[in-house]
C-alpha cells in the first residue's frame, strides 16, 4: 500500500515537473520572440505587419544626432543577451563622428514584412521621425525568406515562381519605402542591412541562388540612392555561423550583432555627413 501511495505521488510530482517545464519553456521563447533592440531606444510601436505605429507624434530633439531604426526583429536587436542591438552597438563607434549625443528611436516590429514596414512609413509619425533623422537603419526581408525554406518541394517551377512573387513584392515594397524616406528626408543617410542564410545547409543550392539574387537586387536598388549604403551580411554569418547566432539559431547574437556594427562604421567611417 505505501509504495503505491509514494509512486502515485512521484507520479503526479513528474507531472506538474512536466507542466511546469513546457509553460517556462514556451515563456522563454515569448521572451526571445518580444525582446527589444537597445534599452536606450525609445520604442514607438508593438504593432503587427498591417498597424502603423500610434497617431502620437514625437518631435525629436534637433540637438542631437538622431537615428531611426526600422524594420523586424533584427533592427530591434532579438537574441542579442545584452539587449544592445546593432544600432546600439553602432552608436557607440559613431559618437566620435559627431559632436551631438546620439539619440536612437527604434520602431521596427518583430515578425514585421516589407508590407508592414510600407505601413509604418506610411504613417505620419514616423514620417515626422523620417525628417528629423539623420540616419535611418532598415532591416527587413528576414521573415520572407523563410518561405526559402518552407516552400514545397512538390515542383520546383511552381516553388520558384512562388518565391518570385514574394520576391517581386518585397521590391515594390521597399521601392515605395525609399520614395516615401526621400519624399521627407533627402539628405539622412539610409544603412540597408543586407539578409544572411539562417539555415545553413538545410537551404538548398537553387534557393541558395534565389536568395543571393534577392540581396543582389537588393543592393541595385539601394546604391540608385546616392546617400544610402547596403551593408552585406551573408559571409560574415556563412563562416561564423557558430559564433554568431544566438540560442533560436535564427537571430544575431550580441557577437553576431557587433560584428554587424563594426561592418556598418567601417563602410561609414569616411562618410562626410
Amino acid at each position: 500500500m505505501y509504495k503505491k501511495v509514494k509512486f502515485t505521488i512521484l507520479s503526479i510530482a513528474a507531472f506538474v515537473f512536466t507542466i511546469v517545464f513546457a509553460a517556462g519553456f514556451a515563456y522563454s521563447i515569448n521572451i526571445t520572440n518580444a525582446s527589444s533592440g537597445s534599452s536606450s531606444s525609445k520604442v514607438a510601436n508593438k504593432g503587427s505587419e498591417n498597424k502603423a505605429v500610434d497617431t502620437k507624434i514625437k518631435k525629436l530633439n534637433s540637438n542631437s544626432y538622431n537615428i531611426l531604426v526600422m524594420g523586424d526583429s533584427l533592427a530591434r536587436g532579438t537574441g542579442d543577451e545584452t539587449n544592445s542591438g546593432f544600432a546600439s552597438d553602432f552608436s557607440k563607434l559613431w559618437k566620435n563622428k559627431t559632436k551631438k549625443p546620439i539619440d536612437i528611436t527604434n520602431i521596427s516590429v518583430n515578425g514585421d514584412v516589407s508590407s508592414g514596414l510600407l505601413n509604418i512609413v506610411k504613417s505620419k509619425q514616423t514620417l515626422q521621425y523620417i525628417q528629423d533623422s539623420n540616419m535611418i537603419f532598415i532591416s527587413i526581408g528576414g521573415n520572407e525568406i523563410k518561405n526559402f525554406k518552407n516552400s514545397s518541394t512538390v515542383s520546383s517551377v511552381v516553388q520558384t515562381d512562388s518565391l518570385k512573387t514574394v520576391e517581386n513584392k518585397y521590391m515594390k515594397n521597399l521601392s515605395d519605402v525609399f520614395k516615401l524616406i526621400r519624399s521627407r528626408n533627402q539628405n539622412s543617410i539610409i544603412v540597408f542591412i543586407g539578409l544572411y542564410n539562417p539555415f545553413g545547409s538545410e537551404l538548398t543550392e537553387d534557393k541558395l541562388e534565389l536568395l543571393n539574387e534577392w540581396n543582389y537586387k537588393t543592393d541595385q536598388l539601394v546604391s540608385s540612392d546616392d546617400n544610402a549604403i547596403y551593408i552585406p551580411t551573408y559571409d560574415l554569418f556563412k563562416y561564423n555561423s557558430g559564433n554568431y547566432f544566438a540560442a533560436d539559431n535564427f537571430h544575431p547574437n550580441s557577437i553576431g550583432y557587433e560584428a554587424i556594427s563594426k561592418r556598418i562604421f567601417e563602410a561609414l567611417k569616411n562618410y562626410e555627413k
